[in-house]
């Protein structure tokens, strides 16, 4: 049965973690009250028992582990962004394929133009060197007027 007596002696139980004694008058009269404090006691040699003497990890350890979580949130973070991204850019670079096609110019294949390149060179020599002006017919020039630098005089 509870009463006041026993309310108190469970708060100072609890205030003084199981130090009261089993000298305390009320513990010697109620057996409900003494049960409790024997099991606070046992509960706090427990606890006491289970408790390792361990040393800190060192900061930089600390900082290690806090850097290698960021650069692994950052990785996953660009993966995702570029998953989400990467049907987008597929469809700008079809885009700029299809219109360059429909834009472009016919402009002769490389076959085409070896081809009339190779038909230039194997005609007779009559008909292309009559266009050609030779180093000869060239009027000499001061490497100083190539230049643009006037001669003092």
């Amino acid at each position: 049965m509870w009463n006041r007596d026993c309310q108190q002696t469970r708060e100072l139980l609890e205030r003084q973690l199981g130090s009261v004694g089993a000298g305390h008058p009320h513990l010697q009269r109620c057996g409900d009250c003494a049960e409790y404090a024997q099991l606070r006691q046992w509960s706090q040699q427990v606890l006491l028992a289970g408790q390792m003497e361990v040393q800190p990890p060192l900061m930089s350890a600390v900082w290690a582990s806090i850097h290698r979580a960021s650069e692994q949130a950052w990785d996953s973070a660009l993966s995702r962004s570029f998953r989400y991204l990467l049907p987008y850019m597929v469809a700008v670079v079809a885009l700029i394929l299809l219109v360059g096609g429909l834009t472009s110019t016919r402009t002769p294949t490389p076959v085409q133009a070896a081809s009339t390149a190779f038909n230039v060179l194997n005609q007779p020599e009559s008909s292309t060197v009559t266009g050609v002006v030779t180093m000869a017919n060239l009027p000499s020039q001061d490497p100083a007027d190539i230049l643009g630098v006037a001669h003092r005089r």
